[in-house]
């Protein structure tokens, strides 16, 4: 097998349509179509089903899906330590972040690390949830930070640092006049909140504040990430819910934040790697993480 037949099937796999898989990997159909025929012939199996109009995996396609995205990711990390080997570097971390956590804190431990262990590249990586847990059984990052407070066999969960939520208003409208606003107040209006799947952690948190207050929101949107959040919220769409570090990360003109009323009002961030030895580099940055939430 070659690795472009591969990275070629992959594409195929994932998007189930050879035209949107050749503008993926920029070739055109033709080439990519018989480059999956030749892989399908050195494999002796077939890999999709095909009939006019739809393609889908067969069970051999399947296992070969899981284990050529472990080869990839495999030949990607040697890519990656070997450039950072060329660069300087005698330690190599990958980090996944998860729930949109690309926070101030972050980018503050993220500095530390290049102070305090100059000689650690560190890689970050977006994913979700589900792909954060995959991509650490598999070994293909070493750590990763999460709202979702993981229970697994397999893991070990620390808690680094914690957040408080707020509510994020457009401009003139009629819960400016509060200083802290309420569940209540937030299931008068539509609610624009995480993604069950995009960002499992942030909403399983959400779910888990109104069902504990016995609300029910009225949900206008799911969104992905913080900035689509911004848009629709000053567009006029509802409000949105969201953690004060995150919002810091934005100043639009069309909206205002207000404290999300309650004491118990806080969110754990976590750390979550494989319940195995870890090296020193890992053990390092962990640290640093804990002491940035002990500062905070």
């Amino acid at each position: 097998m070659k690795l472009h037949h591969l990275r070629f099937f992959v594409a195929v796999a994932e998007e189930l349509n050879f035209t949107r898989a050749a503008a993926r990997v920029h070739i055109e159909p033709s080439p990519l179509s018989r480059a999956i025929k030749e892989l399908e012939v050195t494999l002796g199996v077939q890999l999709f089903e095909r009939d006019k109009s739809h393609i889908r995996l067969t069970w051999c396609g399947e296992v070969l899906l899981e284990e050529a995205k472990n080869v990839l990711a495999t030949v990607e990390h040697a890519r990656d330590r070997i450039t950072s080997a060329a660069n300087g570097y005698r330690g190599h971390l990958r980090i996944g972040l998860s729930d949109g956590l690309a926070q101030p804190r972050m980018s503050e431990m993220l500095a530390h690390c290049r102070e305090e262990a100059p000689s650690t590249a560190v890689r970050i990586f977006e994913r979700t949830v589900k792909q954060l847990l995959e991509d650490l059984r598999n070994c293909h990052l070493d750590a990763g930070f999460t709202l979702y407070p993981v229970n697994e066999p397999g893991f070990v969960t620390e808690a680094v640092w914690i957040d408080q939520p707020a509510v994020v208003i457009p401009a003139r409208h009629p819960l400016l006049s509060h200083s802290q606003v309420t569940l209540q107040d937030v299931a008068r209006y539509p609610v624009i909140v995480c993604h069950p799947e995009q960002c499992l952690g942030g909403h399983l948190i959400l779910e888990k504040v109104f069902a504990e207050a016995n609300i029910t929101p009225n949900v206008a949107e799911y969104i992905s990430g913080h900035e689509p959040m911004m848009m629709l919220v000053a567009a006029g769409y509802g409000i949105g819910l969201a953690l004060e570090s995150q919002i810091k990360l934005y100043n639009h003109p069309g909206i205002i934040v207000r404290p999300l009323a309650g004491e118990d009002s806080h969110v754990q961030t976590y750390i979550v790697r494989r319940d195995t030895a870890i090296s020193p580099e890992l053990e390092g940055f962990i640290a640093r993480a804990k002491r940035i939430g002990a500062a905070a």
